[in-house]
């Protein structure tokens, strides 16, 4: 097992890099956010992110990292838990998103053990941290398996809560910086979505993508059906999968396979949704990519496997003492 330091904060706290390695990948994480800074398969690195620490932290995309303590959003930045009223910080217009201002993907993990091919860690988040109840402990288990890499979440909480955990990697199957990742064909298990209002918070409501540019049942490009009516992808997919598979040990639904130049990316997960996401508002002007590439719009896409946004609102908990469970797998092959 390899680590390194990737860099200082101005709290004097070192980052710690980690470096996973099998005979066909290499992954690298660090510490802050649990952060995924790069993984190669058949020498294509094909997650975005930076060669310094000062890059992650001037960023705001949440490039590679674990979100939390609530992915995605809550609308108002509200909720109410056993009669009584949440308020949490709105960093999304109106809107609460990705656990806050500070939120997992700020924090420092703490390393509990490190293999060649594994990597575990931990972080505790407190009673009213960032407006939550509860005191919150998270464990995260990285495993490089193969050309796969597993991440398996558990959390606990000493009270009610609200819990959920995802991966904010940018994957471009062609590489980071080798071009936009609109030629991506992709595959995507769900034949409903949740229609959301203007605010991006779902309106309860679950039509079928049969017919709209959501529909990826069958092979579409990324790219082909954007334009003046359809921008890009940020939609929460429910997810109906059909075939099993096992990897990493883990026996999961596939839910998504996204196919580049070179490699096909097949995404398991026991989770009930899966956000697309496609950043068109990425512009030239900030840190660069590692490499030196420059941040251009659609440069990857993200498959964030979570529940529903907003669910604190329509009466999904998780109650002090049950253990919140959460397996995604991401696996890499070459295409033949």
């Amino acid at each position: 097992m390899e680590k390194r330091v990737f860099g200082t904060l101005p709290s004097g706290n070192e980052i710690i890099e980690y470096t996973l390695r099998t005979e066909s990948a290499e992954a690298g994480i660090i510490t802050l956010g649990a952060t995924v800074t790069h993984l190669t398969v058949s020498g294509i690195n094909v997650i975005l992110g930076f060669e310094r620490l000062e890059d992650y932290l001037a960023d705001g995309s949440r490039q590679g990292t674990i979100i939390g303590r609530y992915a995605n959003r809550i609308k108002n930045g509200h909720f109410s838990l056993n009669g009584t009223e949440y308020t949490l910080v709105k960093n999304s217009g109106n809107n609460h998103i990705h656990g806050g201002t500070i939120g997992f993907d700020r924090r420092i993990w703490t390393v509990e053990s490190a293999s060649d091919t594994e990597l575990t860690l931990s972080l505790d988040s407190y009673d009213g941290e960032e407006g939550y109840p509860g005191n919150l402990h998270v464990t995260l288990v990285y495993r490089l398996c193969g050309s796969s890499l597993s991440i398996d979440y558990t959390a606990i909480s000493d009270a009610d809560t609200v819990c959920n955990l995802t991966n904010h990697s940018y994957f471009n199957l062609n590489g980071c910086g080798n071009g936009d990742v609109k030629g991506h064909r992709m595959l995507l298990f769900a034949q409903r979505y949740s229609k959301v209002d203007a605010e991006l918070i779902p309106t309860g409501e679950h039509p079928e993508v049969t017919g709209t540019p959501l529909d990826f049942l069958t092979v579409h490009t990324i790219g082909e059906r954007l334009g003046e009516e359809f921008a890009g992808y940020d939609h929460n997919y429910i997810l109906t999968p059909s075939e099993h598979r096992t990897v990493c040990g883990y026996e999961l639904p596939i839910v998504a396979v996204a196919e580049g130049d070179r490699l096909r990316m097949t995404v398991l997960t026991d989770q009930p949704c899966i956000q697309l996401y496609t950043p068109r508002g990425f512009s030239a002007g900030g840190p660069n990519f590692r490499g030196g590439y420059e941040k251009l719009p659609f440069a990857g896409f993200c498959l964030e496997a979570q529940l529903e946004p907003d669910s604190p609102n329509n009466g999904v908990f998780l109650r002090g003492g049950e253990i919140y469970r959460h397996t995604t797998v991401y696996s890499l092959t070459e295409r033949t």
